[in-house]
């Protein structure tokens, strides 16, 4: 009788014993099903989380970028800013000074004390104003979507960049619909993509003679979704090749620019669900344009 659990080799006459029956490598590797569902919903949260913190310091540095810019604008104005400033200083000082000498006399005027006095409370909150709009434009701080109004965002950039005009002998109209609907945004990213826009327009009529420089600011309603605001000058335009170009990072036709502002001002607008581009006037210069959607509850 042979053991049933041997048998022999033909070639060597020698008996070969089998050990107990194994199982295929494949069976043996193989995880459950269900270990291996859990293993990629762990990965999938994790790249997950990785795209959400790779987007939330994105948006972070876009906001530093954004404000660095703001303050390098300003810098530009600086010149005026000063000037603007000065003035109501100065009248607060003749204005005290006249004030000293009238109350100095026998018999004081106190009307004309009063006036001088008034004056002086309406020269402080001129430049206390000069330093609000200052300081709105360069604190830095988290995005604060609130109801905006364009036609108020264009004015107060107007008081802002008035002397800086004059200075340079442009002459800024403003064109701005009555009613304008309010947006959704940021007021301080959409007052500096405003300032970047009109201070470029600005810089565009360098070359032109002072009794051609001619800066519009317009507001308009284009639909029932959406509001409309554009910047015109009378500067000698863009090559057609570069109107979309304009907006590229470190792209920029000026000496001491830094080719980041339009880039920043696109994506200010873009983050707002709005639309920002250039074209050439039929006449000389340029326009700017933007939309941004009117609040949610209108239409």
């Amino acid at each position: 009788m042979h053991d049933s659990h041997n048998t022999v080799n033909i070639f060597e006459g020698r008996p070969i014993r089998r050990g107990p029956a194994s199982k295929p490598r494949a069976s043996r590797e193989a995880a459950p099903d269900g270990d291996k569902v859990s293993h990629y919903e762990r990965m999938a949260r994790q790249a997950q989380l990785a795209c959400r913190r790779a987007e939330l310091e994105a948006e972070r540095c876009r906001r530093e970028l954004a404000h660095t810019l703001r303050v390098a604008t300003i810098g530009e104005l600086a010149p005026s800013i000063v000037h603007e400033l000065n003035q109501p200083l100065t009248s607060v000082l003749m204005n005290a000074c006249a004030a000293e000498r009238f109350l100095a006399a026998d018999s004081p005027n106190l009307d004309e004390v009063r006036t001088i006095l008034r004056d002086i409370v309406d020269d402080d909150r001129r430049a206390g104003e000069v330093i609000r709009r200052l300081w709105t434009l360069l604190k830095s701080g988290s995005v604060e979507l609130l109801d905006v109004d364009l036609n108020l965002t264009v004015a107060e950039i107007g008081k802002l960049v008035g002397s800086d005009a004059a200075l340079r002998g442009v002459t800024v109209e403003f064109e701005l619909v009555e009613g304008l609907p309010s947006v959704r945004g940021d007021r301080i990213q959409l007052q500096q993509v405003v300032l970047n826009l009109v201070v470029n327009g600005m810089d565009a009529m360098r070359s032109v003679e002072p009794r051609k420089r001619r800066l519009t600011i317009r507001t308009l309603t284009t639909d029932r979704q959406t509001a409309s605001l554009e910047v015109c000058d009378s500067g000698i335009g863009i090559d057609v090749a570069r109107l979309d170009q304009v907006f590229q990072p470190y792209f920029t036709t000026k000496r001491d620019g830094l080719g980041m502002g339009l880039s920043i001002a696109r994506s200010i607008v873009e983050a707002h669900g709005g639309r920002l581009w250039a074209t050439n006037n039929t006449g000389p210069g340029a326009t700017f344009s933007l939309t941004l959607p009117l609040k949610k509850g209108r239409g």
